[in-house]
């Protein structure tokens, strides 16, 4: 079976058409490619296919550039030129706004590349397995070794090499669960390597140094090995410009009053402080905590920020205060926000909301809530923090409508 491929999905697989109308899933497909195909899974609607040979490659086909590209998990697209990756995600977010939440984007959506679509990743996870420390095995179970990494930044990719020597080193001893690491990168280059998820670390499992610190907006951030830090170094000041000019926009500055669910170490919540603006930072996990508190007594804004500990989406009194504020900051994980926290939006949401999203159809389904309650879509704008992957994020700022229907 022959087809050519048209597109390329939010999964990362190409699209095409079969005779009969259906839609084919062809992994590893790239716009252009004609292709002949091997069958993997066949349904009524549509039918997941891997390559059997390319006839004739796209113009967007290009040579990967890690020998383990195929076969690791981490990266989908490196077969694929950059300037396609990009026209992929920029399609992707508008297909999600559009059919999934029904809202449409004015004007061309920008998406905002990364300055090197390699060497751009200072945080990343990794696992022990035979052979040293690498990642999960695309499509499958286990994990298998690497000694490169490409879309790491040279220090954490060095920081990755000597992990997996001592662990080769060590003897790979069998054990009830894989252990899993983190690698994460300072502004100055630094790298650190923490056990993911561990609260306590044995002697000599982990690097010297339990922090980096990370200079955004003017601001020097303290980033435990434990807290989450967006994973694009070479984006970090483009991205906090962006929120910023999101939130500051039709005269808003000193005096406004903001919740920020999702905190975080205060990547955002500290350089909203510095320009005057004050409110809530609500944040759940423990190390994220401490750094928040740290950052914001280091920077001198403590007094301007109040931190509350806890799940947002568990909060009775989270109505009340978003009542209360002028701008609401939002930086959920890939599933969204939750119901409780869409619906106390609903009820009694701020005039100005601010939304930064790590999957386009979980946006698509939040705004569909949120537009349903009165709030309309007034800008949006993608970044490509992933490169080589299908990943995109997602700014979208939203306004209350004053005449919902």
């Amino acid at each position: 079976m022959v087809v050519e491929i048209e597109s390329l999905s939010s999964g990362g697989d190409g699209v095409a058409r079969l005779p009969d109308g259906r839609v084919v899933f062809v992994e590893g497909g790239v716009p252009g490619d004609r292709v002949s195909l091997e069958l993997v899974l066949e349904r009524k609607r549509f039918v997941r296919a891997r390559i059997e040979t390319v006839l004739d490659p796209g113009p967007g086909r290009i040579e990967a550039r890690c020998p383990h590209f195929g076969t690791c998990g981490g990266c989908l697209w490196q077969h694929v030129s950059y300037d396609v990756q990009l026209e992929a995600k920029r399609r992707a977010v508008i297909d999600a706004l559009e059919r999934i939440g029904g809202v449409s984007v004015a004007g061309e959506l920008q998406i905002v590349p990364s300055p090197s679509p390699y060497a751009y990743r200072g945080r990343a996870r990794f696992v022990e397995c035979e052979g040293g420390v690498g990642y999960r095995v695309r499509g499958g179970e286990g994990a298998r070794a690497v000694e490169v990494c490409p879309v790491l930044v040279p220090s954490a990719e060095r920081a990755l090499a000597e992990r997996g020597e001592r662990v080769r080193e060590a003897g790979n001893a069998p054990t009830r669960r894989t252990r899993e690491w983190v690698v994460t990168t300072g502004s100055d280059g630094t790298s650190i390597v923490t056990p993911a998820g561990a609260r306590k670390k044995a002697r000599g499992d982990a690097t010297t140094a339990s922090s980096v610190l990370v200079e955004v907006a003017g601001a020097s951030l303290r980033v435990s090995g434990e807290s989450f830090v967006q994973g694009n170094l070479l984006l970090w000041d483009t991205l906090v410009e962006a929120v910023l000019e999101a939130c500051l926009v039709g005269g808003r500055g000193p005096g406004t009053r903001f919740v920020e669910l999702h905190a975080g170490v205060g990547f955002f919540t500290v350089p909203l402080a510095r320009a005057g603006l004050f409110g809530v930072a609500i944040e759940s996990a423990s190390s994220a905590l401490a750094d928040l508190r740290e950052n914001l007594a280091q920077s001198e804004v403590h007094r301007s920020v109040e931190v509350v500990a806890g799940r947002a989406e568990a909060r009775r009194d989270l109505a009340r205060r978003f009542a209360g504020a002028d701008l609401a900051l939002v930086d959920p994980p890939r599933t969204g926000l939750e119901k409780p926290v869409r619906s106390a939006l609903a009820e009694s949401g701020p005039p100005r909301l601010v939304y930064l999203s790590c999957d386009p159809g979980t946006l698509a389904r939040d705004l569909a809530d949120l537009t349903s309650a009165g709030y309309a879509l007034t800008t949006a704008c993608a970044f490509d923090l992933f490169p080589q992957t299908p990943h995109v994020e997602t700014l979208v700022t939203l306004e209350r409508d004053p005449d919902p229907r």
